[in-house]
């Protein structure tokens, strides 16, 4: 499957061009998309990142071709067997301007590539996060959608490269801790489990509701709160999550340690059972 990709009903190598220049999700990155996990042909999850897809879809208006993304999937996910899949769907081709036909057929891209997508090394060390120096906007419609808008992301994985670590956390315009550029957080705090609740600016992750699920039937007690940049000093621990990173350790915020500054035991713990 190395450098094919499916594509509007087909498998096409990724060297041929196969995209108009007409299409929305290049003029406008009028689309979305998600990345998933696979495991032996099987994408974890599925049932949640369908349901995401769809919910952006019906917000953005875009017409959900179900049964074109349903075989996309399933075609590439039976090639590939195990790895990492990029499923992404724009609104598809239109004449110029940004009001888009109420008609436009969707075009469907899936990706994928083997292999594991961080190593278990970086599971021992935990990541280390920066706070982006611009904020996310709470009030952005597009803030709890997965679209293909991703400038913001961009920018702010800049700076992470430019301070030499592995994340950062935008807050928002209050101050309010919102999520990493690829990620939601999760903080320890007098034992208690803690992420900030959708409203401070955060797309709602995939893991980040299998987490809250699983801590709850554990018996820990999890809690969607407000939280702040000053509040990871007080942290007993700390961890990140998505659907590639599984939960990912926190280990220093702002370049000084969260907690011990090594992956602490009730992440250890979820990470075990998730």
């Amino acid at each position: 499957m190395s450098g094919t990709a499916w594509v509007n009903g087909k498998f096409i190598d990724q060297s041929i061009p196969c995209l108009r220049i007409q299409d929305r999700g290049f003029l406008y990155g009028d689309g979305l998309f998600e990345t998933m996990r696979l495991h032996e042909g099987q994408v974890l999850c599925w049932d949640q990142h369908l349901a995401r897809l769809s919910a952006g879809c019906a917000a953005l208006k875009i017409n959900f071709p179900l049964e074109e993304v349903t075989s996309g999937v399933e075609e590439t996910a039976a090639e590939l067997k195990n790895g990492v899949l990029r499923l992404t769907l724009s609104r598809g081709e239109s004449a110029r301007g940004l009001l888009p036909p109420l008609e436009c057929k969707a075009t469907v891209v899936v990706t994928g590539s083997t292999g594991e997508p961080y190593p278990e090394d970086a599971y021992k060390k935990g990541f280390r996060t920066c706070l982006i120096s611009f904020p996310r906007s709470h009030l952005s419609p597009l803030v709890q959608l997965k679209s293909l808008n991703c400038l913001e992301n961009i920018l702010g994985r800049q700076e992470v490269a430019a301070a030499g670590v592995e994340e950062g956390l935008f807050c928002n315009y209050l101050g309010e801790i919102a999520e990493g550029t690829t990620s939601n957080v999760f903080l320890v705090m007098e034992g208690r489990l803690i992420t900030p609740p959708p409203e401070c600016g955060l797309l709602p992750g995939i893991m980040r509701a299998q987490v809250i699920s699983l801590a709850s039937r554990q018996g820990i007690t999890i809690t969607e709160e407000k939280l702040y940049p000053e509040d990871f000093s007080g942290a007993e621990e700390a961890f990140l999550t998505n659907s590639l990173l599984g939960i990912m350790p926190l280990v220093s915020f702002e370049g000084k340690p969260v907690g011990d500054g090594c992956p602490g035991p009730l992440t250890e713990l979820l990470r075990s059972k998730i």
